[in-house]
Order: C-alpha cells, then sequence, then structure tokens
C-alpha cells in the first residue's frame, strides 16, 4: 500500500490549458439566457415536488410487481406463452406489409441514454412483456432471465441466497437486455470482463421470426456478435448468466491520491496483480487529487476498520464521503454490506445528482426525504423542457470512454484538457480474446487478455460553468478521434459525433454484419450505426439523434 505523498489536503492544484486551448469568455447573458438559467438552477423544485414521488410510486408497484411474480403468480407464468405472443405480433407486422424497422414498445424516456428514440412507431414498435427472473440454478451456477429484467430487482433476488452475478453495473434501471446488446461494467471487470463476458447463453428471435439459442459452445459467431449490436440482430427473450457466491460484507479500502502519477501507478499495480482485489475503482477530484478505493469480501466486520451501511438513505452520499476520507494522509478500511456497496453509487446517480438536486447531500434533506432518492431517470427525462433537452446535449457531458489502461495518463490529460468534468470514475475492465471475436477488436499481442480502464465523465465542463465559449461537440469529436487512434472505444448510450466509417474503424462489426445477413435481420431490425450515431441537420444548425 503506497503512502500519499505530502501535498496540502484537498490541494486544488491543476494542469495548465494549453494557449492554444483558452477560451474566450462569453458577453452577459440576456433575458431569454437568464430565464433559461433560471428554470434550470431551480429544476430541483420539480424533481423534489414531482419525480420524487412519482418515482417513488413507480418502483413501489414494480416492488410489488415482482413479489407477486415471484410467489402467488409464479404457478400462472409462462416464459414460453410470452416468447409466443411476440412472435405472433411480429408476424403481423410481416403482413400488415411496413417498412419501419422492428423496435421494442418500451418508450424512449425509459432507455438509460441522453437520445430519443423517435423511430417507435405504431405500426412497427413490438410489445416484449419480458420482466421475470426465470431460474436460479446453484448446482450450475447460473441464473436465467427475461430481458427486461433490471440490476435492481436481481440483486434483491441473489444477494439474500448468497449469490450474485460478477458484474453488477450500477443503476437499479439498467436491464440484463440493454447490458446484453450494449454494454456493462463494474469495479470488478478487471477479474471477469464486462458484463457480456458473463453471459452463458442466450434465446433471440432473429430476423426469420424463429427463436435461436447462442452460447460460447452453440451458434458462436451469434453469441458473440450480440455485445455491441444495439438490437440490430433481434429480440433477446432468455438471458443465462454466471453466479458467484458472495458473502455478507465487502472490505472496502480508501487510499489517498495525491498526484495523477500515483492514481495511475496504483490503479495499474492493482488492476494487473497476480491476485487481484474483487473490487477496484478511482475516482478523480481534480487533475491531481482522487481517492482509489479497493475492496474483497468478508463474513465478519474485523477490527482493522469500523462498519458502514452506507445503503441507508440517511447516510452521506458515496462520492461525498469518499471526498471526506480523500482530505486524509492515510488509508481507511470500512466493512460495507455486499448490496450497499455494489449499489454505492445509486442513491446520488454517481455525482449528477449534484446538479439534479443540489441540497440532495444535505444533512437536513437526506434525514427528512432522502428516503425518496434516487429520481429515476425515467422520469427525470419526463420533466424536462425542450430548452433544458438542448442544454443537456450541448453543454453536459455523459460519456464512458474505454481505453488500453497503458493510456491512461494520457487520457486524463486529454479528458482534463478538452472537457475539464469532475469528479471523474476510472473502472478497469479485462477485454477478452474470444472465438470469434466480436466488436471489440482482440488484447494485443494475441494475449489471452488486456486491461482496460473505463473514464466515466458526467458534469458540466470547466469552461461553461465559467461562462466561456465551448463547443460539446467539437471536445467529443476530438476524444472521439484521439480513441480511435489508441485502440480505444466509447460506450454507445453516449452522444457519438463519429461517421459511419469512422465508428468502423472504432469498432470491428465484421461478425455483426456477417450475424445481420446469415440470421435475415437485414431490413428486419435497425442497424447499430443508425441507433447510436448523430445526425447532422445543416438547416436547423442543430444535430439530431434517431
Amino acid at each position: 500500500m503506497t503512502t500519499p505523498t505530502a501535498v496540502p489536503t484537498g490541494s486544488k492544484k491543476n494542469l495548465s490549458v494549453p494557449e492554444s486551448r483558452k477560451r474566450q469568455k462569453l458577453p452577459p447573458a440576456n433575458s431569454q439566457e437568464k430565464f433559461e438559467d433560471f428554470l434550470l438552477n431551480n429544476r430541483w423544485l420539480a424533481v423534489i415536488l414531482l419525480v420524487l414521488p412519482l418515482n417513488y410510486l413507480f418502483t413501489s408497484y414494480w416492488g410489488f410487481r415482482d413479489f407477486l411474480t415471484r410467489t402467488v403468480l409464479a404457478q400462472f407464468r409462462s416464459h414460453e406463452k410470452t416468447v409466443a405472443y411476440i412472435q405472433k405480433q411480429i408476424q403481423t407486422w410481416r403482413e400488415s406489409g411496413s417498412k419501419n424497422y422492428l423496435c421494442s414498445r418500451r418508450p424512449g424516456f425509459l432507455q438509460v441514454t441522453l437520445r430519443d428514440g423517435v423511430y417507435k412507431l405504431k405500426d412497427n414498435a413490438i410489445d416484449l412483456p419480458l420482466f421475470d427472473i426465470l431460474e436460479l440454478n446453484a448446482e450450475k451456477k447460473t441464473v436465467k432471465v427475461e430481458p427486461s429484467v433490471n440490476i435492481g430487482q436481481l440483486t434483491r433476488f441473489l444477494i439474500p441466497k448468497g449469490w450474485c452475478i460478477p458484474v453488477i453495473p450500477e443503476y437499479d434501471d439498467l436491464t440484463m437486455g440493454g447490458m446484453l446488446n450494449g454494454y456493462g461494467i463494474e469495479g470488478s471487470s478487471h477479474k471477469y470482463g464486462l458484463f457480456n463476458d458473463i453471459i452463458v447463453s442466450v434465446d433471440i428471435i432473429v430476423g426469420t421470426g424463429e427463436v435461436v439459442h447462442c452460447s460460447r459452445t452453440e451458434n458462436t459467431d451469434l453469441f458473440y456478435a450480440l455485445p455491441w449490436s444495439y438490437g440490430g440482430i433481434g429480440f433477446a427473450v432468455m438471458i443465462e448468466l454466471e453466479i458467484i457466491p458472495v458473502k455478507k460484507y465487502c472490505r472496502l479500502v480508501y487510499e489517498p491520491i495525491r498526484t495523477v502519477d500515483d492514481m495511475v501507478n496504483r490503479f495499474t499495480e492493482l488492476a494487473e496483480a497476480t491476485n487481484p482485489p474483487e473490487y477496484l475503482e478511482g475516482i478523480q477530484y481534480d487533475y491531481h487529487n482522487g481517492i482509489l478505493t479497493h475492496g474483497d469480501f468478508a463474513d465478519i466486520v474485523g477490527n482493522d476498520g469500523v462498519y458502514n451501511a452506507i445503503g441507508n438513505w440517511w447516510k452521506p452520499w458515496f462520492h461525498r464521503h469518499a471526498e471526506t476520507l480523500m482530505k486524509k494522509n492515510h488509508p481507511t478500511v470500512e466493512y460495507i454490506p455486499l448490496r450497499d456497496y455494489l449499489h454505492r453509487h445509486t442513491r446520488s446517480l454517481y455525482w449528477e445528482g449534484d446538479l439534479i438536486i443540489p441540497i440532495g447531500n444535505h444533512w437536513l434533506f437526506r434525514h427528512t426525504i432522502g428516503w425518496l432518492m434516487p429520481p429515476s431517470v425515467t422520469f427525470l427525462k419526463l420533466t424536462q423542457t425542450k430548452s433544458q433537452r438542448a442544454h443537456y446535449f450541448h453543454k453536459h457531458i455523459a460519456q464512458d470512454y474505454l481505453l488500453p489502461l497503458t493510456k491512461l495518463k494520457e487520457g486524463l490529460k486529454l479528458c482534463h484538457e478538452v472537457y475539464e468534468v469532475y469528479p471523474l470514475w476510472l473502472c478497469p475492465h479485462a477485454l477478452l480474446k474470444t472465438t470469434p471475436q466480436g466488436a471489440l477488436r482482440k488484447p494485443i499481442n494475441n494475449a489471452k487478455i488486456e486491461q482496460y480502464v473505463d473514464i466515466g465523465i458526467w458534469g458540466v465542463p470547466g469552461a461553461v460553468t465559467r461562462r466561456e465559449t465551448y463547443d460539446a461537440h467539437d471536445a467529443n469529436r476530438e476524444y472521439e478521434t484521439w480513441l480511435r487512434e489508441n485502440r480505444g472505444y466509447q460506450a454507445m448510450y453516449a452522444i457519438s459525433e463519429m461517421t459511419v466509417d469512422e465508428f468502423y474503424k472504432m469498432f470491428d462489426m465484421t461478425l455483426y454484419k456477417n450475424a445481420r445477413k446469415k440470421y435475415k435481420s437485414e431490413g428486419v431490425f435497425m442497424d447499430v450505426t443508425e441507433k447510436v450515431l448523430v445526425k447532422k441537420d445543416k438547416s436547423k444548425n442543430f444535430s439530431t439523434l434517431l
């Protein structure tokens, strides 16, 4: 364990911005801009009065439905009948002669993305009522779920039984199908890979309308083509996942970090260790200062640390709690209930909660209505005005960039120069060699694995807060270009400024394209590039999303 270098606690020293990157000050805001700023700055009132109560009713309904489904209604549930119902809808679509691509009827506001699902129409949206956990097989160490099962639902089901899937992405609302077709990551990914690497098998309705079973040994071309396909091959109807035995607590070590070099070196040391910790995460609070946390399973609370149930609604938000520990000049050990740890960023939506409800971490808020947190991304979208959506699109950054761990220091430097958004999230993950290889190219030097790191960038750029000229689209373009040059990848939920050709330079979609042809998905399901790439509307001087 390294000892932090002797730098004043909470130091705010920053990387100087090159002269070529310095931006001009904007003129004083006019009356319309002041009004829009007022609405944005006070949106938290609508969130507290409207979003939080609606979200509570919504989650209570789904919690009650999940309970009924697993108990009283279990004997009446039929996965096979649900799949047949979906196939019948597809047949009706075929008979209608519709030229619009098939898609799910799930409303766009329910998706955890800044994009709007404007391609969802009455004649092409299919009802996919696939919300149930199907089977836990402790002997085989797997769990079968329908694709609309979300992370919160699954951890509530598995952890009390002493099991969990190895990779638990944070948000409760993230669904199994979304992470199959996109990506999912957690602080355990340096050991287990991304979410798609813990998938054992998938049942999927392809372009022909038939259900095809695929796995690591059956129809492997289809199995490895699904991750990053964004629904371009078909509708998944069953996903089988690995599970691992877990213990009651996570023993978590917090290490304050005082320089970017210390963060890169210590982070790399732990990620590439022969016997690495079960969980590893870094949070950068400015260019130099941050906290590195690493943890392992524990049965009991040891004498070397303190018990901290960070999931209790009155507790400080995890990233703010970690920031107080960062200001110490020594490591801290805590024993945290496992589910609390796995959902440590849920209540505050990482640090987006600081923007959505600025008073959310205040002790008075937490001890009175903190039990209503977090606000659902679903209802947050519903309360956005057109001008607010445009603001988030142009002036707010929500990106996850995946890059080789060897490029972490360079990636952090560029991130500061083009975004200057803090805190930053650092999450390691192993890129695995597979046969055949999917959208992520095989590890360098034909190795079995290569360690990567996800830099999560969520917030308002420094230039915007200082009211300087800033173009988020140009910033995204610059970082995307650097990623392509350095074997990096961009999470598909995020705003992408790439062209189709640039997208295919970043991702190897050969397997995906072949699967679309083989399984007759072309002309039936929308291509991934039509869903995830920004289209420029020159007539309006505005970027739009499909």
